[in-house]
């Protein structure tokens, strides 16, 4: 068994950081979202404001997994956290997208 190394020297990607790798993806705020595995008011957080929070170590080990490992991979994983009990479908439909906080407003008006 491997035990998870102790994550003394960690360094969140900074604000700039993750825009760039959105732009590098060519996504938008609502997927990156879904890449970290966050919703989307909290990658919010992570992009701006005047104390952004930081994207922890495990959300960006998340993401990089899911992008440097093979379909086979994911799935041995996913099989492995079944056989402790953690059962995770990934062919369930994404939750929906959720409605604009604020209207448009109206030329007219």
């Amino acid at each position: 068994m491997r035990i998870t190394p102790p994550v003394n020297d960690y360094q969140a990607p900074t604000p700039k950081d993750l825009q760039l790798l959105k732009e590098h993806f060519g996504l938008t705020a609502y997927e990156m979202a879904r890449l970290f595995a966050v919703q989307p008011e909290q990658w919010r957080k992570h992009t701006g404001g005047q104390s952004p929070r930081e994207i922890s170590v495990t959300r960006a080990f998340f993401m990089a997994a899911f992008q440097v490992l093979s379909e086979e991979e994911i799935e041995r994983v996913v099989a492995y956290m079944a056989s402790f009990g953690a059962l995770w479908n990934q062919d369930a439909e994404p939750p929906p997208r959720p409605e604009p906080r604020y209207r448009q407003r109206n030329e007219a008006s």
